[in-house]
């Protein structure tokens, strides 16, 4: 095993699993923590050909479904769970938390196919479900709450964190499993930078209507022409405003198109690429 830090909060670990080396990202805080079991992966191993070379996990953007079953499989093997522990979500770029329990899971027919109604975030108490977004430049959120034993995982594109998703998953965990802020860890993981990440004049206006009184999202050139969103920072005023600790929240600081080598990063190859994984599991 082969590990090495890009800052004090995050470590990369490689290690081998069938020949094929899977590269993964963990935080420091949720690590401490037995019960759970949390991830972010990169694009280093697995079976999928260019231009989703070579650990995709998602489904939808046109890999060969056969790598995709391999690789999550190869995944589950290397957590030492089985695949049917994922969950996934039909992922739409919106605010929508979906609790999972055993009465919506039955109402949906989720136990049959695990895969989530639309939303872009999922919240549990339950365990040995884990459960998984995709991402190839929009922000993961992992939230833990050790005392409740809830998790949640929030997928975070622009139009999510000015609908302020990360906010509404928190509320639902208060609001169903009674869970208190300061008890509640939070790592947000790679994804596009404020220093890659440009926007236009509608996103901008959004970004400005949402976070008024921030002077730190919106990063604007001297000149005043181009203006770079810092959806981190965005995610963790959001994470602040619900009473969670400073403390408690880490973020990778890791740009996916900086680092695109490592990760996937939708913008820097023009939307054809694969999606690396955010996941949490409450164990057994």
């Amino acid at each position: 095993m082969i590990g090495y830090k890009f800052n004090l909060n995050t470590d990369v670990i490689i290690t081998e699993n069938n020949s094929q080396k899977i590269s993964l990202i963990k935080f420091s805080q949720l690590s401490k923590h037995k019960d759970i079991l949390h991830f972010i992966t990169t694009r280093h191993g697995g079976f999928s050909k260019s231009p989703f070379s070579s650990f995709n996990l998602a489904s939808h953007v046109g890999d060969k479904q056969d790598d995709v079953i391999k690789n999550r499989e190869l995944l589950a093997s290397y957590l030492g769970i089985s695949s049917n522990s994922f969950f996934y979500t039909n992922q739409e770029h919106g605010d929508k938390v979906f609790l999972i329990n055993n009465q919506n899971t039955k109402k949906r027919n989720i136990v049959s196919s695990n895969t989530i109604p639309t939303s872009d975030a999922m919240v549990t108490a339950d365990k040995n479900r884990c459960l998984l977004i995709f991402v190839a430049d929009c922000v993961p959120v992992l939230l833990y709450d050790y005392n409740k034993k809830v998790i949640g995982v929030v997928h975070a594109g622009w139009k999510g964190t000015v609908s302020l998703i990360s906010q509404k998953t928190v509320c639902l965990m208060q609001k169903h499993y009674g869970c208190k802020p300061q008890d509640i860890l939070c790592a947000i993981g790679p994804s596009i930078g404020p220093c890659c990440y440009e926007v236009g004049k509608d996103v901008i206006d959004r970004v400005k209507n949402t976070f008024p009184l921030d002077k730190e999202s919106l990063l604007s050139q001297p000149d005043n022409e181009k203006s770079f969103f810092n959806i981190w920072n965005a995610n963790r005023l959001q994470l602040l405003k619900c009473g969670i600790l400073e403390e408690h929240i880490e973020t990778a600081n890791l740009c996916t198109y900086c680092h695109h080598e490592l990760f996937f990063s939708s913008r820097k190859e023009n939307k054809l690429t694969g999606r690396f994984a955010a996941g949490i599991m409450l164990r057994d």
